[in-house]
């Protein structure tokens, strides 16, 4: 199994080094990245680096609960664990989606349930395509458009990876029809959920990697359509939390 990457976000230097051992000592093979604060995380992190995130509630500086609330604003899905003494933030994990509320002292039993969400929460977010009769396994959920070159496809990834296979967008499209992709042109795909504005001008759809993914004039009232249902979906999500 391909390694898990979590950030864990601890002021405590001594807690923190016990929570990145009980990480490493799981079954689940792991990659740790520290954090002494919500600041240095916030900083550091960028859309799909992590598969989860151990956030400690009662920091210096911004709290937890901020930096969950800031990080939510570009991923909404990811699992994340309010690590705490106190069970005062239970409601703020709830409205923020938390995946685990743990209470120090973490035991390991703490962590490889955190770990174990995180690793289905990956295997879930997967999808397999079929291009030209191979198998592909990626991340729908992790997409942020594709673009057709030539006789070859370029995956774009959030967090500014890339991969390329043999295939053509008229073959991929219909495979991707139950996630938030849009047509907008004939080189290329938009997940809708990575998009943070249309300029009209420019004919783009701003994407939160700051690129621009193309958009045909006939086709630019519909992407903004789409995209608009797409947010009005997104707020009606949330008003049921």
């Amino acid at each position: 199994m391909e390694e898990l990457k979590l950030a864990l976000c601890e002021d405590d230097k001594e807690e923190l080094g016990r929570l990145t051992g009980l990480a490493q000592a799981g079954p689940v093979p792991v990659s740790v990245t520290a954090f002494e604060n919500g600041e240095a995380f916030l900083e550091d992190y960028r859309p799909g680096r992590f598969d989860m995130v151990f956030m400690d509630i009662y920091m210096g500086g911004i709290s937890g609960v901020e930096a969950v609330r800031r990080l939510r604003e570009q991923e909404p899905e990811l699992p994340v664990a309010f690590v705490t003494s106190s069970q005062d933030h239970a409601l703020d994990g709830y409205r923020l989606k938390v995946a685990k509320y743990i209470e120090k002292p973490v035991t390991q039993e703490d962590m490889d349930g955190a770990v174990s969400l995180a690793a289905q929460w990956r295997e879930q977010a997967a999808v397999e395509v079929v291009l030209r009769g191979k198998k592909l396994s990626l991340s729908a959920a992790r997409l942020a458009f594709v673009e057709q070159r030539a006789h070859y496809l370029l995956f774009w990834f959030e967090g500014g990876g890339t991969r390329q296979v043999k295939g053509r967008l008229d073959e991929l499209a219909p495979q991707l029809a139950g996630f938030p992709f849009f047509r907008s042109h004939k080189s290329y795909l938009a997940n809708l959920s990575h998009v943070v504005g249309i300029d009209q001008e420019l004919m783009v759809f701003r994407m939160k990697d700051g690129q621009g993914v193309y958009i045909r004039r006939d086709l630019l009232k519909k992407a903004k359509d789409a995209w608009e249902d797409w947010l009005f979906a997104q707020a009606r999500k949330g008003d049921r939390l």
